[in-house]
């Protein structure tokens, strides 16, 4: 019996050091913790669902490595929509995961995310328009300094249709 609870003893502080996680302001920082950008937004007239966007948008990092981040956006945009609905003015809320892949602050990234849009259009009134938003781009981010990202993306409803859409975002690391 005094074997079984050796092992378990054992196998107990091999987990406990497994599990231990450095406090925060020991961590290493490979990456910005957080980003702040103004972002333009725009499908050019191009697809069925035509949009032009102005973000204020905070990125915040919830997972880095040497050549590797996720982060997290979200934020608050104004814009216009042309779609099925009309013409709209219209507020949007992005919530998008982000990964990053890169060193020496160039980055290819990937998103994947979603739009709330709430528009208001004279001839329809109100109307709430989710948009998935999966995005392929060019990072180029220096700690403690500048931001620059550049993304090719695809808007989709499935009421409204695919569009294609160019973001460009500058910002800095606060």
């Amino acid at each position: 019996m005094r074997i079984l609870y050796s092992l378990l003893l054992i196998f107990w502080a091999c987990s406990l050091q497994a599990q231990y996680e450095p406090p925060e302001h020991s961590r290493l920082n490979y990456h910005p913790r957080r980003v702040f950008s103004v972002e333009l937004v725009s499908t050019f007239n191009v697809g069925p669902s035509q949009s032009s966007f102005m973000y204020f948008n905070t990125q915040y990092s919830l997972w880095q490595r040497p050549l590797q981040q996720l982060n997290l956006q979200t934020g608050m945009g104004l814009g216009f929509m042309r779609n099925n609905y009309g013409k709209m003015v219209a507020m949007s809320v992005p919530l998008r995961l982000l990964y990053a892949y890169g060193r020496q602050g160039h980055f290819i990234e990937a998103g994947l995310g979603a739009n709330l849009n709430l528009g208001y259009s004279l001839a329809d009134g109100g109307n709430l328009v989710p948009v998935a938003l999966p995005s392929l781009g060019y990072r180029y981010q220096i700690p403690k300094a500048v931001f620059f990202h550049a993304y090719l993306g695809l808007q989709y409803h499935p009421k409204l249709g695919a569009s294609p859409l160019i973001g460009i975002a500058v910002g800095y690391d606060y």
